[in-house]
């Protein structure tokens, strides 16, 4: 489906860009040929979720926020091409979108399996990514890394806000969310194994000027956020406690 949100313009020219070894260009923009893949199988999984969201009454302010998702994850998809086209120095064409299922944990409870999706989609994925995204563009400096990030961080949180707003709301009773607490170590680890995984186009050192973190400053980003924002969002859930070695 075509996205009917406005693009997010870049600065044009940047001559940050054109200044590039020619292999600094080509990771970038296999990078982001890569993350245009992944933005669009998130929309793909929004739109799975929406109906779902729907179904076990979710309050009207997360609906709309998943509906909003849905169209910042095709956009954001539309901007991530853009960059691997700027980067690669020739048009590219969208990429085929990964595998954008949501996943089912066979606990036969559509309130708890949706409560658990969002859980591992929204408030872990998307709060690990708010905070490494926010640290991207604290390091960068080339203009277009800078609009990039600025842009992609401005909806990543609203993405968070729906899981905590969803799992905080009348529509998760209090039985499932005592249920969410034997789910929450593996669901958290799934997402930091993910985080941690080298990237395959860039070097270990990064290219900081142009929003890349090195491999060990993104660990360090990643294990930040579980530490100060997914644990605090699970103690003000009650279920802190349930993630290894966290005490409140």
């Amino acid at each position: 489906m075509v996205s009917t949100a406005r693009s997010i313009e870049l600065p044009d020219p940047d001559e940050t860009v054109e200044a590039l070894p020619e292999a600094a260009r080509r990771a970038i923009g296999a990078h982001w040929l890569g993350r245009a893949s992944a933005e669009l199988s998130v929309a793909i999984s929004f739109e799975a979720l929406l109906p779902r969201l729907r179904g076990v009454r979710a309050a009207d302010v997360v609906v709309a926020l998943a509906v909003k998702a849905i169209e910042d994850e095709r956009r954001h998809g539309e901007l991530c091409v853009r960059l691997a086209s700027r980067y690669l120095g020739r048009p590219i064409e969208p990429p085929k979108p990964r595998d954008g299922a949501l996943p089912d944990f066979g606990t036969g409870d559509e309130d708890l399996e949706v409560a658990l999706v969002v859980l591992g989609m929204c408030c872990i994925n998307e709060s690990i990514a708010s905070e490494w995204i926010r640290s991207s563009w604290k390091v960068a400096t080339s203009p277009t890394a800078l609009h990039a990030n600025r842009a992609h961080l401005h909806d990543e949180i609203d993405h968070a806000r729906l899981g905590w707003a969803h799992l905080g709301s009348s529509a998760v009773g209090d039985r499932t969310r005592r249920q969410l607490r034997s789910w929450i170590p593996k669901i958290v680890d799934a997402n930091v194994r993910e985080w941690k995984r080298a990237d395959a186009h860039l070097p270990a050192e990064g290219i900081p000027a142009h929003g890349h973190l090195s491999a060990a400053d993104s660990a360090e980003v990643v294990d930040a956020a579980v530490r100060d924002v997914v644990v605090p969002g699970l103690a003000h859930l009650g279920l802190a406690d349930s993630v290894p070695g966290v005490r409140t």
